[in-house]
């Protein structure tokens, strides 16, 4: 029948101890979890430091091709981009003009870059209150592509790790109201991405061996929020313990795991490994995420 076939996509995650891959399905407008699982790594990496380092990529091929063995289809699968490769600038919006304020967009990048920017890649994004343009090193995007081939997967899709994290909120229904936060823990660093009424507006990372989730969060918070703001939710995902989420529940009344599987169908394979592991779903948030984007681009 036309319109039946099924369409998959996996998002993987490259975090610091672990790989976590998810692979979500679609046929016709129902997204269900076919299956997810998790790899420990034996040592912490830097990401995305390690793809370019032969013994961490080869890692990071081994972790993969355990996945697959495991079941994960990654025709084409999806990474997040962060770290010092990859990076996201805030600025104005021109009144009333989109194409004006990306053009704009675009010329600011050009002159940031300088003489470097060819050798990234750059895209825009345009809001309801600001403008922002993405750039990533080429660089970044061909070792993916070199992992990818290691590992005897497709060629990689990307998505901005905190865009990632949105996606997850947003596509499990959570969230769409008001100011949120979510709060990514990898166990080595953090991450805080902030939205108004379910769109994205500012983020903020750090590395925990110079400050607490709660604190980089609540300085975080002293940066972006106003008089008149208030911090509705705050999301906390990732497989880090999150210490002292009573600090957290000081900033705000609502301090809620994001589940990125609430609401889906959830196939038995994916069940059972859920169920087989200590790692709550929240870790997968950024994974799912990637997953969800991939489907949007099929």
């Amino acid at each position: 029948m036309l319109g039946s076939s099924t369409i998959r996509c996996t998002g993987i995650h490259l975090a610091p101890h672990g790989v976590y891959a998810v692979e979500l399905a679609r046929r016709r407008k129902s997204v269900s979890l076919s299956r997810c699982a998790m790899v420990r790594l034996s040592g912490p990496l830097e990401i995305p430091e390690a793809l370019a380092d032969d013994e961490g990529r080869s890692k990071l091929v081994e972790a993969l091709q355990v996945l697959r063995r495991g079941g994960i289809e990654a025709e084409r699968p999806y990474f997040a981009l962060s770290g010092t490769a990859s990076f996201i600038k805030r600025r104005f919006l021109l009144p009333r003009d989109r194409e004006a304020t990306r053009e704009q967009l675009l010329w600011e990048a050009g002159q940031l870059l300088e003489q470097d920017e060819e050798e990234y890649v750059v895209d825009t994004l345009v809001t309801r209150r600001h403008g922002f343009f993405i750039a990533a090193r080429r660089q970044i995007l061909d070792l993916h592509g070199a992992l990818c081939r290691q590992a005897q997967m497709g060629h990689p899709g990307f998505d901005m790790a905190s865009f990632a994290l949105c996606n997850a909120l947003e596509s499990c229904g959570a969230g769409g109201g008001g100011i949120e936060i979510v709060l990514q823990d990898d166990g080595e660093s953090a991450r805080a991405v902030l939205l108004r009424d379910g769109v994205y507006e500012a983020e903020s990372s750090w590395t925990l061996d110079e400050m607490t989730a709660a604190g980089g969060l609540e300085r975080f918070c002293e940066a972006e929020l106003g008089e008149q703001d208030s911090l509705r939710r705050l999301w906390v995902a990732g497989p880090g313990e999150t210490e002292g989420r009573g600090g957290l529940a000081g900033l705000t009344d609502e301090v809620t795991d994001l589940d990125p599987f609430i609401g889906l169908p959830v196939a038995e394979s994916a069940r059972q490994a859920l169920e087989s592991v200590e790692t709550p779903p929240r870790a997968y948030a950024i994974a799912a995420g990637l997953a969800f984007r991939g489907l949007t681009d099929n």
